[in-house]
């Protein structure tokens, strides 16, 4: 290793054996040896020459590298300037205007909500006599769709509320789904001790569409002895007008015990599924029932559109002829009526969570001219225009038993996730005859209580109910 060094450092080959290598270093320096005095000193100033070049590269090295180190250094301590000089100009410009405040986001605060205590208690009135009469009213957003997540929720609705009758809205069946041994329709509530009556839409596929159950009753002067008639079918329930003792189905068991009420009064006369107005009779939208003491019409009523495409039919057509429908029925068969469901109006600030917000005035069911129009169905005024109006006939039950109530609505939006902060609107009513809800002595069938059911899920509307006393 050290003798090719030395031929490295005067420039030999260092390349071959060692026995090569020290050949061709003699020769070097018997060549040096024979050389004349003045190529030895020519040679050693080109040596030095040499020596000095590489000491002044790598001085210059250094000094760059130097200078490099300084400039990073300097680079790191003073800003960098960027772009041209009206650029920094105008960034002087905007530093000194002070900058907007962040808007914070809100978590979703909780709308207020009354607590409000029970008005009525049907365990007591039964043993003063009295029945209690209870009616259930659901907008399930599709029946399939609430049978398929919750089997379950009609038949425990009815069992622990002890409904005599209960009316769904939104079901979205043709008539074709009725008789469907699959879905098994016609079995929903039967063993329950219901009989059903079913209204379709027939303009439009999985749209709209009302139904009703009711309990089941003997009346008291079947016997055993005599032959009683099964339920009828579901075709028989789509005809437009039908005895409803001819669907009695009294295979299975039926209460008897309603106190000292005549069990007849429990039983329905008469069923119908039209208002007999043909702009309005294709899309299933209602189902009365006529008992012996009031008519009960189970409602979907039209909802105006995204865009309020249906804003004068529902609030200039479907409004006034279920008004004039309603009426008439009162004065022919002068008993009171019940219309109920969902009706597809937000009626007074107290009905919605955001009361004030600009665009409730665009918003189907929170227009001026949806709650006029509601209004005037209360007051008596669309037969004469709200020129001259009867005196107010029909009464919002929920609004007249709590009149301050806050915070207790129907209808929440699933999309906004609205439920649990209860930001909701109440679009799901009972609306009476006035008759009934003054308490006189003569009177046989008085509203008592109505209430929501929120903690009920499946739609995005939750059940709604009203008790009514009937006395002997």
């Amino acid at each position: 290793v050290e003798l090719k060094k030395i031929l490295h450092d005067q420039g030999l080959k260092v390349s071959g054996r060692k026995a090569e290598l020290i050949e061709r270093l003699q020769q070097q320096e018997n060549l040096i040896l024979t050389m004349p005095r003045h190529s030895l000193r020519k040679r050693k100033n080109v040596d030095d020459e040499k020596e000095e070049d590489v000491t002044n590269i790598n001085s210059s090295a250094s000094a760059i590298e130097s200078s490099s180190n300084e400039s990073s250094s300097s680079s790191s301590s003073k800003p960098k300037l960027t772009g041209n000089v009206k650029a920094s100009k105008k960034d002087k410009e905007n530093a000194k205007k002070p900058k907007p405040a962040k808007t914070k986001v809100e978590p979703q605060r909780i709308t207020e909500k009354d607590e409000l205590e029970k008005l009525w208690n049907a365990k007591d009135a039964l043993t003063n006599g009295s029945y209690t009469f209870k009616i259930m009213s659901w907008n399930v957003a599709g029946l399939r769709a609430l049978l398929r997540k919750q089997p379950d929720a009609l038949s425990t609705l009815a069992s622990e509320h002890k409904l005599d009758v209960i009316c769904l809205q939104e079901h979205k069946l043709q008539e074709v789904h009725l008789t469907d041994p699959k879905l098994k329709i016609s079995s929903i509530l039967k063993e329950e001790g219901y009989e059903s009556h079913f209204s379709c839409s027939t303009v439009k596929k999985g749209y709209s569409g009302t139904c009703v159950f009711i309990k089941r009753r003997m009346a008291p002067d079947d016997d055993d002895g005599k032959k009683k008639k099964k339920q009828g079918t579901m075709d028989n329930f789509l005809s437009k007008k039908k005895k409803v003792d001819d669907c009695n189905d009294t295979s299975s068991s039926l209460s008897t015990s309603i106190g000292d009420i005549d069990v007849q009064n429990l039983i329905p006369i008469n069923a119908s599924l039209k208002m007999n107005k043909n702009e309005h009779d294709s899309e299933g939208r209602i189902v009365t029932i006529d008992f012996p003491q009031f008519t009960v019409t189970n409602l979907y009523v039209p909802n105006s559109g995204q865009a309020l495409e249906r804003l004068d039919y529902r609030t200039k057509s479907w409004d006034r002829d279920l008004y004039n429908y309603m009426k008439d029925i009162e004065v022919q068969r002068s008993k009171p009526v019940i219309w109920l469901g969902d009706l597809n109006v937000a009626h007074t600030w107290r009905d919605v969570w955001n009361d004030g917000a600009k665009h409730l005035a665009k918003q189907a069911g929170t227009t001026q001219e949806e709650r006029d129009s509601f209004q005037q169905m209360l007051d008596g005024d669309v037969r004469n225009n709200g020129d001259d109006g009867e005196e107010a006939v029909f009464v919002d039950a929920f609004r007249y038993l709590y009149p301050d109530a806050k915070g207790h609505y129907s209808y929440w939006s699933q999309r906004a996730g609205n439920r649990a902060p209860n930001k909701g609107l109440r679009l799901d009513y009972f609306i009476c005859s006035r008759s009934l809800m003054e308490d006189e002595p003569d009177k046989q069938a008085i509203v008592r209580d109505s209430y929501m059911i929120p903690q009920q899920e499946g739609s995005d509307h939750c059940p709604v109910v009203l008790e009514i006393e009937l006395r002997k």
